[in-house]
């Protein structure tokens, strides 16, 4: 097991705006849709070996599929290539024709090294973690979002893909000025 330790992505809360806080514990997660696949996955472990990508299957979390985002990982140097994206991630999330996430442009400034140092996170330390994030409405409104990202490894130990599930279920996308 790794020692590595989670990213300093937590955002200042002297601004007043809500903040980010990334690797926060399970029990703080508001989402039925996160820690539901959460106990999927755990289900998935087998004799301490974490679940592959052919363990996950999509018939069994329907309801997740629009909110998945599945990363493929690549070791040297540390890169997440992006796989597949759901149609709900595409909706709430810009997309961006770049497949690599360290090459992307579409993020807040210093957020896409934050995110790609949560994926190292994870997949060093080959155990989920989650995040408290938030988005503004239209009329000023701010509304929670959680996410979650879990590792896979074909070989049950050497992680080579990453699920991440942010949940926007229960949004509108008419509420937010996403352009």
């Amino acid at each position: 097991m790794s020692t590595a330790t989670p990213p300093g992505s937590e955002s200042s809360a002297a601004s007043g705006q809500p903040v980010y806080v990334f690797d926060i514990p399970l029990s703080e997660v508001g989402s039925a849709p996160i820690r539901g696949f959460d106990a999927y996955w755990h289900g998935k472990i087998r004799d301490g070996r974490l679940p592959a990508r052919e363990d996950i299957d999509p018939a069994e979390i329907v309801p997740l599929l629009p909110d998945i985002v599945l990363l493929n990982v690549e070791w040297e140097p540390f890169r997440c290539r992006v796989r597949l994206r759901g149609t709900r991630a595409e909706q709430f999330r810009p997309i961006d024709t770049t497949k690599y996430i360290d090459n992307s442009t579409i993020f807040d400034p210093g957020r896409r090294e934050d995110y790609v140092s949560e994926m190292k996170f994870v997949a060093t330390s080959r155990r989920p973690a989650f995040a408290r994030d938030w988005m503004t409405t239209r009329l000023g409104a701010v509304r929670d979002i959680f996410a979650g990202i879990w590792p896979l490894a074909a070989d049950g130990c050497h992680v080579d893909m990453l699920v991440v599930i942010e949940d926007f279920a229960g949004l509108s996308i008419e509420d937010f000025d996403l352009g």
